[in-house]
């Protein structure tokens, strides 16, 4: 499974590698396509691996699952041809399931599995993000990166505004209270 990803890889990189010649022809320089192309060009490389690891990590899992639930089968059948009763022979199916299954659960294998997926996954966002990012860069339209600068930016005047704010209002107290002392003192003498 691994080998075909990397031969997916391969065949893409060679692709990529056939586009950057042509961009060197000034002819094809012309076509906006090709620059799109270029600019995401390393986004759909890391898109294209992590989409492939993904896929190798989750034909693992089912296969873990596969082999704990046949592994399962083969104990059970023969628990089950010792008895007699129905309710024995089924609860005797689910202990031998619970066990089988608890053990792949546990094991250290089913974890790394795991964890391999849902990195290859994250991953997999990551790189949609990317490639996204960079058509709208490409398009002149606002990037995520750049959006999140300007709420970075808006959540610190939001705060310097609310400081502010609190600065007048204790002025304003200040004031009040000396406006106050002034007229009490006049009114004293």
């Amino acid at each position: 499974m691994e080998n075909r990803s990397n031969e997916y890889i391969d065949s893409v990189e060679k692709l990529l590698d056939s586009l950057a010649l042509l961009r060197k022809i000034p002819q094809f320089r012309a076509f906006m396509p090709l620059r799109v192309i270029e600019v995401t060009e390393e986004a759909l490389l890391n898109y294209i691996r992590a989409s492939s690891n993904l896929a190798v990590n989750i034909a693992e899992y089912y296969m873990l699952l596969s082999a704990a639930s046949l592994e399962a089968s083969r104990k059970a059948a023969l628990r089950i041809a010792e008895k007699k009763d129905d309710e024995d022979a089924r609860k005797a199916w689910i202990d031998v399931f619970e066990q089988e299954f608890n053990e792949l659960f546990r094991s250290q294998r089913f974890g790394n599995v795991v964890n391999n997926m849902i990195t290859s996954y994250s991953d997999l966002l990551k790189g949609v993000a990317s490639i996204v990012e960079a058509y709208f860069k490409e398009l002149g339209l606002p990037t995520r990166s750049e959006m999140d600068s300007v709420y970075r930016e808006m959540v610190k005047m939001k705060r310097d505004i609310a400081n502010i704010n609190e600065e007048v209002k204790r002025l304003r107290e200040r004031l009040d209270r000396r406006d106050e002392e002034i007229h009490n003192t006049s009114l004293v003498k």
